[in-house]
């Protein structure tokens, strides 16, 4: 029974152990950054002094697609790999349209890279941009299109970012505190007495208690006289 006991204690103690090394790794050691871009397909001419925001036309919107699938293929991501971006990395388009349902607004796209190392964060995406504008240049020169109509990248606003994400570490917390609450449940039903579950045996504590057993008094035979 001690020897069980001392296992259990043992046992919890290190499960809460690692878990307060762990809340301690992630809240220290291990933040993720995030550096954000969001860019607007606009087509620049010698008429309109300006980003023409409010004008656009479908090839606007296959531009955007073109580059989304651009993106979303394995080679494009070993490549940006290769030039050094090796941060988690992700290409959204938005407000482009469909067959089905009609276009609302302008279409942009959002570049978003995410790492344990800022400079790793910032330097993906703006490996990123640059490969954006040499697959723009290479779908419309190709295509025949000249310099004073083709369609380029626009930065709205600025990029945000190396931003420390605390909405990520405090998932991670809650993740390990759920993890230690599991652990410690399998601790306690791995060294439970089993011996309460074994109809007919007593327990083991009956069977290691000090001292001489006392025997049973005989029965009284019926109608014996003395």
């Amino acid at each position: 029974m001690r020897r069980r006991v001392v296992v259990r204690c043992g046992c919890l103690a290190l499960v809460f152990l690692l878990a307060g090394f762990a809340v301690w790794w992630v809240r220290n050691r291990s933040p993720l950054y995030q550096s954000v871009a969001t860019v607007a397909f606009v087509t620049k001419t010698s008429h309109f002094a300006g980003e023409v925001y409010d004008h656009f036309t479908d090839n606007h919107i296959f531009t955007a697609l073109a580059t989304e699938r651009f993106f979303d293929n394995p080679g494009t991501r070993d490549r940006l790999r290769a030039l050094g971006g090796t941060a988690k990395f992700s290409y959204e388009v938005a407000h482009w349209g469909n067959q089905e349902l009609p276009v609302y607004g302008q279409p942009y796209a959002t570049l978003q890279s995410l790492s344990g190392d800022p400079k790793e964060s910032i330097d993906t995406l703006n490996l990123a941009l640059k490969l954006l504008t040499q697959k723009l240049e290479g779908l419309q020169t190709s295509s025949g299109a000249n310099g004073r109509v083709m369609i380029k990248w626009e930065m709205i606003g600025s990029i945000l970012g190396p931003q420390r994400q605390p909405l990520q570490k405090s998932r991670a917390i809650a993740g390990i505190g759920l993890s230690a609450m599991l652990a410690s449940v399998v601790v306690m039903r791995l060294t439970r007495d089993r011996s309460r579950d074994t109809p007919g045996r007593p327990s083991e504590s009956l069977l290691m208690t000090p001292g001489t057993p006392r025997r049973p008094r005989p029965s009284r035979l019926a109608g014996t006289n003395t």
